[in-house]
């Protein structure tokens, strides 16, 4: 399939925009969940390259998502903080192995239930040996070299035959580049990142991309080029950006478009657009990144969005899961409704003020 012409930057900002946020005018559950829906629905309208040439797949949503029993325990008060915890639930979000007792029977379990649904799920592989370097919050025990490796072997019997999308190690490369490990540590994660796409690479129907950061790390893509290729990359499809993060989704693919462009071409890119309708966070307090107040809901999540060598627009950071222990918030990757709901709120409120605008 012949990718869509490359959209220019104001156009694409103006689409995004639109998918952000829900139209005004109805109850505002509602109206959330009627966007999210419709655009989730376009991704069932397109095919996923050559892949599956069958009838067009979907994203798969994951049914044990915690926010739904969060949902649940809201719907006995405000009725309209649960409909749009609800509404978030059921838009396809990353499931992320970390290194868990369960995670494994729980890809297995989400990779069946996915084929069996003709869905698309979307895995993060998130374990490495001095994760999070740089960030901190999602520190953990690390894993020896052939603990690590073990771990990669297991993941890969986990997907097997499935259809998944793979997002290997968000901020594993970035930790390298912007000097948070000694050239040791940065060896051996070099070694690992090969190893994981190297091994998931090799599974018959799954897309495997490596996390590249985002611009607000790496202004300049070219000067991650050959750490991609050092890292693996060519081993599956491309480079997974604005993981976890909030860059507006017109400025990730132009800078995700340059560096295809250092790469040499034949790569895609995945975007995470799950909280940035409103763009990075620009206040004076820091970490500018961990659970930033006023966020909003990004485009949903779609594959082959349109513009030029982008595989997919993606929820892979689910919009529930904290940052951090930061600005309230519980430790990273536990789930916290009232900031899922302040995003979706926040979409509405985004949403009143583009039609005053046009009005």
């Amino acid at each position: 399939m012949r990718p869509a012409p490359e959209l220019r930057q104001p156009e694409l900002r103006r689409q995004e925009q639109q998918m952000s946020a829900p139209r005004p005018g109805r109850p505002r559950w509602r109206a959330l969940a009627l966007v999210i829906g419709a655009a989730a629905a376009l991704v069932s309208a397109v095919a996923y390259g050559s892949t599956w040439s069958a009838a067009a797949p979907q994203l798969y949503a994951y049914t044990g998502n915690p926010l739904y029993a969060a949902a649940a325990a809201e719907s006995g008060g405000a009725h309209s903080t649960a409909a749009e915890l609800k509404a978030i639930t059921q838009t396809p979000s990353g499931i992320w192995a970390v290194g868990q007792p369960g995670d494994m029977a729980m890809v297995r379990q989400v990779t069946l239930a996915a084929g069996q649904a003709h869905a698309i799920p979307v895995i993060v592989a998130y374990n490495l040996p001095d994760r999070d370097a740089c960030g901190k919050l999602s520190a953990a025990d690390g894993l020896t070299v052939a603990g690590y490796q073990g771990w990669i072997n297991q993941l890969a019997s986990a997907i097997g035959t499935g259809h998944d999308i793979v997002v290997v190690e968000p901020d594993g490369l970035p930790d390298i580049i912007r000097g948070c490990l000694s050239p040791a540590q940065s060896a051996e994660r070099y070694q690992l990142l090969r190893y994981a796409m190297k091994e998931l690479g090799r599974l018959p129907h799954t897309r495997v991309y490596l996390d590249a950061g985002n611009p607000g790390m790496v202004s300049d893509p070219a000067r991650l080029a050959a750490p991609l290729q050092a890292a693996g990359l060519r081993y599956g499809r491309g480079f997974s950006a604005n993981v976890s993060n909030f860059g507006w989704t017109a400025d990730v693919v132009t800078w995700s478009q340059r560096l295809e462009r250092a790469l040499g071409g034949n790569v895609g890119a995945v975007i995470d657009t799950s909280r940035n309708g409103r763009g990075p966070y620009t206040g004076s307090a820091a970490p500018q990144w961990c659970n930033p107040p006023g966020r909003a809901l990004g485009p949903a999540p779609r594959l082959n969005p349109g513009p030029a060598g982008i595989d997919a627009y993606l929820w892979i950071k689910d919009p529930g899961a904290s940052d951090g222990a930061c600005r309230g918030g519980p430790p990273a990757g536990q789930f916290w409704p009232q900031y899922a709901a302040a995003l979706a709120q926040a979409s509405e409120q985004q949403a009143s003020e583009q039609q005053r605008q046009q009005s």
